[in-house]
């Protein structure tokens, strides 16, 4: 069916218009024998070829059309990507698609053949690469330095001398993976112990987020003042979200528990709740006996003032504080509510030995 709307299109598309609705498209179709009218079943292999189109920049959905249940939920209204549809006066002769990968889908740059010779010796390169079953994983940047001779090319090619990752699309949607390559995450600084390594069952992994505050736990974790600590991360503030992901380098496990530990005040709250929300299926929570004990350690009625204000969002409170018993959560809420903050600062050198009883849990 995405061959024959295709073909509807690019024939719409010759008469000078720029945009098609898909009643016409439906209605060129029934004149070609596949009648939406009378078989709903074909709704949704239509929705998916309009999809399919879209994904391959053909067509875009017109800004204010809407969908329409009865075709699957395609849009009733598209653009024409003019572009995409038309050819070089030279077709690609097929002696130049012999030897070539299968899968590399050159049926756009059979249409486009000043394209292809253009870019010969780049798509070569891919080809080889599939065909190398021996070839090393490199990272993306890597190989996208040796096949487009721009380290950009491929993750950030808005930034490149060349958009390799539109080639990779065009040559039928290649994957890192296809062509031997792998993602890198930005990475976080962390100690890693014995165990992190050795343990089976599931293992304890504490992000602090304050610089300081990490040194003190880094200290008493190599010292075996806190050996329920398997991994310690500095979470860096906010940056904790942004390369979190890097835990997969590390060989972090979903099911590991997660503990966060940082300021109470809006912001360190933030902070947990956009962390967890941005990696929902990780087992991320709050680190409830540490932030206890800052909050048994001084009186919280002494809690200083924030110096700048900070906004509160409050889902990242209540959500917060429910993994708390009763009395504790409302003690945080009343901290952040009256725009005051307790730094995990709290915790220094001298508390170590009472957290090796107490734990992170």
């Amino acid at each position: 069916m995405e061959a024959l709307i295709r073909n509807i299109i690019e024939q719409h598309k010759k008469k000078k218009k720029k945009t098609i609705e898909t009643k016409y498209i439906v209605s060129e179709l029934k004149a070609l024998g596949t009648n939406l009218y009378s078989d709903s079943s074909l709704a949704k292999p239509f929705a998916a070829a309009m999809q399919k189109l879209v994904d391959d920049g053909a067509v875009k959905p017109f800004g204010n059309s809407s969908s329409i249940p009865q075709y699957g939920g395609a849009m009733s209204k598209y653009y024409i990507n003019v572009n995409y549809f038309e050819s070089d006066d030279d077709i690609l002769p097929s002696s130049v698609l012999n030897d070539l990968h299968p899968k590399l889908n050159m049926s756009y740059y059979v249409k486009h053949a000043s394209e292809y010779y253009e870019l010969e010796g780049i798509i070569h390169r891919i080809n080889d690469i599939l065909f190398d079953n021996d070839s090393e994983i490199l990272t993306a940047n890597e190989r996208s330095y040796l096949i487009f001779g721009d380290e950009k090319a491929i993750m950030y090619p808005a930034d490149a001398s060349i958009d390799g990752a539109d080639i990779l699309k065009k040559l039928g949607r290649l994957t890192l993976e296809d062509i031997k390559a792998k993602r890198t995450f930005e990475p976080f600084f962390y100690l890693a112990t014995s165990g992190y390594h050795n343990l089976t069952e599931k293992r304890n992994v504490l992000i602090v987020e304050n610089q300081d505050t990490f040194n003190t736990f880094m200290d008493a974790v190599m010292e075996g003042q806190l050996p329920d600590v398997h991994l310690l991360i500095y979470g860096e503030g906010n940056a904790i979200t942004r390369k979190f992901e890097f835990i997969q380098s590390i060989h972090g496990k979903l099911d590991d528990n997660y503990y966060y530990f940082g300021d109470i005040d809006p912001v360190g709250i933030s902070i947990y709740h956009r962390l967890k929300s941005t990696f929902p299926d990780y087992n991320i929570i709050p680190a409830v006996s540490l932030y206890s004990y800052m909050i048994n350690k001084v009186n919280p009625a002494d809690a200083r003032k924030l110096r700048k204000p900070q906004k509160v969002d409050d889902t990242s409170v209540s959500q917060f504080i429910a993994t708390f018993d009763t009395e504790t959560g409302m003690v945080i809420k009343d901290i952040v509510y009256s725009e005051r903050y307790l730094p995990q600062e709290v915790i220094n050198k001298t508390d170590m030995v009472r957290l090796n009883g107490i734990g992170i849990h």
